[in-house]
């Protein structure tokens, strides 16, 4: 069978773009002028990582999993990244997940800025994430859990245990309970159409205003409250107050000793009380020398007009003799 020309030449370019998609696939990230560093790390688990899957630090493409292989009883993951990022000594790695439709890649985080910059080829730390299988066992454990608390609350419900099981159960629980929301209906209507709700209202925003004004310090109360040197001094008065009573208490001082004393000497106080009070009561009734003094008005203006003699009779002495004074003053008096 003899093959044409332009068969030939088809054959030809289709051989040639198969060499083409080969070459694509196996040089894909290949860059000559593209320099990189390698590291590894250790995981427990690498579930869903493969070869090709980015190395990211902050969300951006840095390098991409070289290699992912078993090392003891751990994973080992060799990757490169780019020779300007720099991987600092506390950078940890983590598995990461691209979306919640699946993917994944290796997460770098920047580290400390004050920690120095690991060297190509070393080993990075690691920090297991949580993978899909443990999210759908724990998702298992979690619904398993969750059944059980249902057919325990159902057994409980059949078998007439429970406040469920009464309000399902006992028809009158049922009918008061009805009854109170009933009620608890009524009286928030009856509260919405009233101006309680307005008074109740205003009343928070007058509590809101005074707890304000107390925050800031006004009034005596808040002064006490935010003042400390007020709130010292009126401490310090309290506790003086305190040991005053204390002393009035064990007795000391005139106040301690009355409160204090034996019947004989509140009895003898009481006398002394009641004498004074009949003393004070015939001054008042104009009784005795003290009380005229206090009660005769004559009797002041007597006295107020031999004073005023005795005056003149002083102010003559100053100006003559002791003959001559001694009769002023029996002049004035007589």
């Amino acid at each position: 069978m003899t093959i044409s020309t332009e068969q030939k030449v088809g054959l030809f370019f289709l051989v040639a773009l198969v060499i083409l998609a080969f070459v694509i696939e196996l040089v894909e990230d290949w860059d000559p002028f593209r320099k990189q560093h390698d590291y590894y790390t250790h995981f427990q688990s690498a579930i869903g990582l493969k070869v090709g899957d980015p190395v990211r630090m902050a969300g951006v493409e840095i390098g991409k999993i070289e290699q992912i292989s078993i090392e003891g009883l751990q994973v080992r993951v060799d990757f490169k990244v780019d020779e300007t990022t720099e991987i600092r000594m506390d950078s940890i790695a983590r598995v990461r997940q691209m979306n919640m439709l699946g993917g994944q890649f290796l997460g770098l985080n920047f580290g400390s800025l004050t920690e120095s910059v690991l060297p190509p080829g070393a080993e990075i730390q690691s920090e297991e994430g949580t993978n899909i299988d443990q999210l759908i066992t724990n998702l298992d454990r979690n619904q398993e859990q969750l059944f059980k608390k249902f057919n325990s609350l159902a057994g409980e419900i059949e078998n007439g245990e429970g406040v469920l099981s009464l309000l399902l159960n006992d028809s009158e629980l049922s009918a008061d309970l009805k009854s109170t929301m009933n009620s608890l209906s009524k009286f928030s209507s009856a509260l919405s159409d009233s101006d309680a709700g307005d008074n109740l209202v205003e009343t928070l925003s007058n509590l809101n205003t005074i707890t304000t004004g107390l925050r800031k310090g006004e009034g005596t109360l808040g002064k006490l409250l935010s003042d400390d040197e007020l709130y010292v001094s009126v401490n310090n008065t309290f506790a003086d107050l305190s040991a005053v009573a204390k002393k009035i208490k064990d007795g000391e001082g005139l106040l301690g000793q009355i409160i204090s004393a034996d019947d004989q000497t509140y009895n003898d106080l009481q006398k002394t009380l009641t004498n004074l009070r009949s003393i004070s009561d015939k001054i008042a009734s104009g009784e005795g020398t003290l009380g005229k003094l206090v009660n005769d008005s004559s009797l002041y203006h007597d006295a107020r007009t031999t004073l005023n003699k005795v005056e003149k009779a002083a102010d003559s002495l100053t100006d003559s003799s002791a003959v001559s004074a001694l009769g002023t003053v029996a002049g004035t008096l007589f």
